[in-house]
């Protein structure tokens, strides 16, 4: 099986919440655990999914653009922690507090 049609299976277990841990994913594949890895590894990059401790789950669209928009956008002053959008302080904004 082609990595894009394991990841694609892998994606589905997470977002049809048949498999939303690593040992679930992996007893889901078949036993492969290298593969689910490295398949959860590449959708997290995608930023198709997300982990939070010992959980997985497949993220909505406007979750994706957001971090896409994060991660890519020039100057745009936002993180992701947990869950939780934030404004990083600067030291112009300490300043102007």
């Amino acid at each position: 099986m082609k990595a894009e049609e394991f990841d694609w299976m892998v994606y589905h277990a997470i977002a049809w919440n048949q498999a939303t841990t690593l040992p679930a994913l992996i007893e889901y594949a078949g036993g492969d655990g290298d593969a689910v890895e490295a398949s959860v590894r590449r959708l997290i990059s995608y930023l198709l999914i997300d982990r939070q401790g010992e959980r997985l789950r497949a993220l909505s669209v406007g979750e994706s653009i957001l971090r896409c928009q994060v991660r890519h956008g020039n100057g745009i002053p936002l993180e992701i922690e947990n869950g939780v959008i934030k404004i990083p302080s600067t030291e112009q904004g300490r300043e102007e507090r």
